[in-house]
């Protein structure tokens, strides 16, 4: 497992989002605030993280699809 964290933090998701043009950081904080995002796999503190296979799986179902539709 040497090189790839367990858990991604929100700020992270931000990143790899914000890379792939769909948005950041705040956006990913919207759609917990709203629900509309996986529920974290763990939580250190206050600090929720998300397995990479359980964001994986939301990129695709959500990030992708949205994507695609706005280049239609």
């Amino acid at each position: 497992m040497e090189g790839k964290k367990v858990y991604l933090s929100q700020t992270e998701i931000g990143n790899i989002t914000e890379k792939m043009g769909w948005g950041d950081r705040r956006k990913v904080a919207v759609l917990i605030g709203r629900g509309q995002f996986p529920e974290h796999d763990a939580r250190i503190g206050k600090t929720r993280g998300w397995r990479h296979e359980t964001i994986e799986r939301w990129i695709k179902d959500v990030v992708e699809k949205d994507l695609q539709s706005r280049r239609k």
